[in-house]
């Protein structure tokens, strides 16, 4: 087997990865909706917030390892495909899984549009948030891709199209930009990556995507911009990105760096796509353990000192 291939996920190692995860779920009581939650482990909670249903498994090698050591825990968030759910909305439904869990105070693990759920739930509720560990996500979501997307953004906000756009051709253009790199910081053809194959399996489990995308996902991202917020952010943040992410730039991710008030770390892993966390999740984990140590030492060097 070649240096390359060895770099690559294989398939049969990615499917395990996500039958462990669907082996996990179990229903709970949030509020007034019954949600799938997982629930690993003891000690010190780690939250990982959800992205989009059948994505999940971008988390998967953390919670394998946190669980070992932490109380680990994941859900399934509510998805619809008829009303819109925004920040807000997302921001309620993470505290709610908390207090459902009777958890007050938590590290929090969020990836891309989790992330933005998670910055917007620690500006309103900075209190639960012992520390925050933010993955390829900027301060704001204000980027310049192919103009194609968003003119179809424009037309889903607008317009019924989630009724005639067909869910292939709307997957396709989606999964081209999470694997897409941008030209000018390329990436080694040796660095890990995740078959764009996989991805497509997992999407393809989506039920009613263009409708989804538009309730669910639009909501999210087509607005998000916390830039002039940042100094209300001062638990300590560490950040983690690739270096050619045309959803998530590097002159952005340099730039929330450089303004939050208290980032503990910001690391740039050589990424051959979006879901780096998963594809190399040695690396991302061995960063990831480093700085919730150091923030457990600290924590416990102050209360010495007290």
């Amino acid at each position: 087997m070649s240096a390359h291939s060895q770099r690559w996920v294989d398939d049969a190692t990615f499917r395990k990865d996500v039958s462990y995860l669907e082996s996990l779920w179990q229903r709970r009581p949030v509020g007034s909706l019954d949600l799938p939650i997982l629930d690993l482990g003891q000690g010190e909670p780690l939250i990982f917030v959800p992205i989009l249903e059948h994505l999940e498994f971008v988390y998967a090698r953390q919670i394998r390892s946190f669980s070992k050591t932490r109380r680990v825990i994941l859900y399934r968030r509510q998805e619809t495909r008829s009303v819109p759910m925004g920040l807000a909305a997302r921001v309620a439904e993470l505290d709610e899984v908390l207090t459902s869990l009777d958890i007050k105070r938590a590290d929090f693990v969020g990836h891309g549009d989790a992330a933005m759920v998670l910055l917007a739930f620690a500006l309103r509720y900075p209190e639960r948030c012992r520390s925050l560990t933010i993955i390829a996500q900027g301060a704001d979501y204000r980027i310049s891709p192919h103009p194609l997307i968003w003119w179809l953004h424009e037309l889903f906000l607008h317009l019924p199209i989630e009724h005639i756009l067909p869910a292939p051709l709307l997957r396709r253009m989606v999964i081209k930009y999470i694997t897409a790199h941008s030209k000018t910081n390329g990436t080694s053809a040796e660095v890990a990556a995740l078959p764009r194959h996989l991805i497509e399996e997992q999407f393809r489990k989506i039920r009613q995507w263009p409708a989804l995308y538009k309730f669910s996902v639009l909501p999210i991202i087509h607005s998000f911009d916390i830039s002039d917020r940042l100094q209300q952010l001062t638990m300590p943040i560490l950040l983690l990105n690739r270096p050619d992410d045309v959803l998530s730039p590097l002159l952005k991710t340099n730039l929330f760096s450089a303004q939050l008030p208290a980032c503990a770390g910001y690391h740039i892993i050589a990424g051959r796509e979006r879901f780096f966390m998963y594809a190399q999740a040695d690396e991302v984990n061995q960063l990831l353990e480093g700085f919730l140590t150091s923030i457990q030492s600290e924590e416990s060097q102050k209360s010495g000192a007290q």
